[in-house]
């Protein structure tokens, strides 16, 4: 008998209940395997709740992930992206230290050439990275009880206090540091200084210009402003996108004539799209009245005319209205013919939205402001362009009316004397509607500059640059042909007589 075991006696009947026991144990085996194997042979039945609640979510996902709602999470991506790039900048400028931005600067134009050699380096065919080998003891940077004495040590004669001189370099640093919105405000980004109706008060000496770099980043400011602000107008948020173009014309100065962005057209153009007439009226009564946009001149004009003919508020007038029309003629007489005529224009024009932010008093100007939204304002404003039509001919047929500029030898001390005075009026003349003197100029002008870039530069040299202002010359004069051609079917159908 083995150590451990019990004593009782092995009889017939433990041992056919041990039997049983074993015999059981492998029917239950038998059975769940025989299961296992009928459900893997059998598909399963899918429940309808899951199905259902699969189905839900699928429906979900397709009826909030549309193509706007991508749209809308990418503008505000991008939205996120230049805040944080502005309030980078906005930091900067508001602390501009001119020393340690011209260290800052050559530090990065070091890093890039470092960069542009090691790309070049890699470039060449077989070449095989360097291996980089452990620094030298040259690098190493003794810390804690390693370093030198005069670091540590304030008894040492050479001890220099850390914080004591970070308290001085910033005094110092507070005493050369500008706060450029301040300094620069109403001439932010500009490299005199100064702006064109202020003569001679703001002529500064050679010290108190602005430096380069200062200027660059002042525009860089104001195109991040600008495409921050786009992006708004895009996203449907025109609060934001109207604070900051309003920042903009403040920093640019509601009195110059030559502004470096297009923020005041683009707010004129969402307050008409808005349909905010009064903020748009408030708008251009701050501007010059010698500024010659078309954005804001013509959409001057067309909202005094409804809020005189069509609404009947009061303090508007007829004079009031035909005021505005005339100084929009004489900011721009191409958009004059091209509203008064725009059927015989949209034959004849093509390829018009290539033409983006082009300049003040141009053909180009014309050619996007009545391709633009705008058309579509004067158009669905009854009467609107007949009004402008009837102007511009009633003018062109009046005899009495002066020919401005093409006056006769005779009478030209007369002819001076009644433009002068019809200008003090306010009274549009034939002269004014002379669109193709300044045409002829123009194009004189793009001839110049062409030869003069033929002359300065080399035609082996740079050769895609010469390609780029090919085309853009090609592109001017192709405009300036095909409106030539508009104004030829117009004068041959007699649409010039009354």
């Amino acid at each position: 008998m083995g150590k451990g075991k019990s004593a009782g006696n092995w009889g017939h009947d433990r041992h056919a209940d041990n039997f049983h026991k074993k015999l059981d144990k492998q029917r239950e085996k038998d059975e769940i395997l025989a299961q296992q194997e009928e459900e893997e042979v059998r598909p399963k039945k899918k429940s309808k709740t899951k199905l259902s609640v699969k189905g839900y979510h699928r429906a979900m996902i397709l009826s909030h992930d549309t193509h706007e709602k991508k749209e809308e999470r990418r503008v505000k991506l991008h939205m996120t992206k230049v805040r944080r790039q502005l309030d980078k900048l906005r930091t900067r400028l508001e602390r501009w230290d001119e020393v340690q931005e011209r260290a800052d600067y050559k530090k990065a134009m070091i890093e890039a050439e470092k960069q542009r050699k090691k790309e070049e380096e890699e470039a060449v065919p077989g070449f095989k990275r360097k291996r980089s080998g452990r620094l030298g003891p040259e690098t190493w940077k003794l810390r804690g009880p390693a370093r030198p004495a005069q670091e540590v040590y304030d008894f040492d004669t050479r001890y220099v206090d850390p914080y004591i001189k970070a308290h001085k370099d910033a005094l110092v640093k507070a005493q050369r540091s500008i706060n450029a919105f301040h300094i620069f405000k109403d001439k932010f980004g500009k490299l005199e200084g100064g702006d064109d109706n202020d003569g001679e008060e703001n002529q500064e000496s050679a010290d108190d210009k602005p430096s380069p770099l200062l200027i660059d980043t002042c525009r860089l400011y104001l195109a991040q402003s600008m495409q921050f602000a786009l992006l708004g107008i895009e996203g449907r948020k025109f609060k934001t996108a109207r604070e900051t173009l309003l920042d903009i014309i403040s920093l640019e100065g509601y009195g110059t004539l030559s502004p470096i962005t297009n923020a005041r057209c683009r707010l004129m153009r969402m307050y008409l799209d808005a349909n905010r007439p009064g903020s748009a009226r408030r708008l251009w009564e701050k501007l010059p009245s010698d500024y010659s946009s078309v954005w804001i001149r013509y959409s001057a004009a067309l909202l005094e005319f409804v809020s005189w003919k069509v609404l009947g508020e009061e303090g508007s007038s007829e004079k009031s209205a035909m005021d505005l029309l005339v100084e929009a003629i004489r900011g721009n007489v191409y958009c004059a013919y091209y509203l008064s005529f725009h059927d015989t224009f949209h034959q004849v024009m093509e390829y018009t939205e290539e033409v983006d932010d082009a300049e003040d008093s141009t053909l180009e100007q014309a050619i996007e402001y009545c391709n633009s939204e705008q058309m579509g304002s004067w158009m669905g404003t009854e009467g609107a362009v007949e009004w402008v039509q009837s102007v511009v001919l009633h003018t062109l047929n009046d005899k009495s009316s002066g020919s401005g500029s093409s006056v006769g030898a005779d009478n030209h001390g007369k002819d001076t004397d009644d433009a002068s005075e019809n200008n003090k009026n306010n009274i549009l003349q034939r002269g004014d509607l002379d669109w193709e003197t300044g045409l002829d100029q123009l194009e004189r002008d793009f001839d110049e500059d062409k030869s003069n870039d033929a002359e300065s530069v080399n035609s082996n040299d740079d050769s895609i640059d010469g390609n780029d202002e090919e085309e853009a010359e090609v592109d001017f004069l192709m405009f300036a042909g095909m409106f030539r051609t508009s104004m030829e079917m117009l004068s041959d159908a007699g649409k010039f007589t009354l």
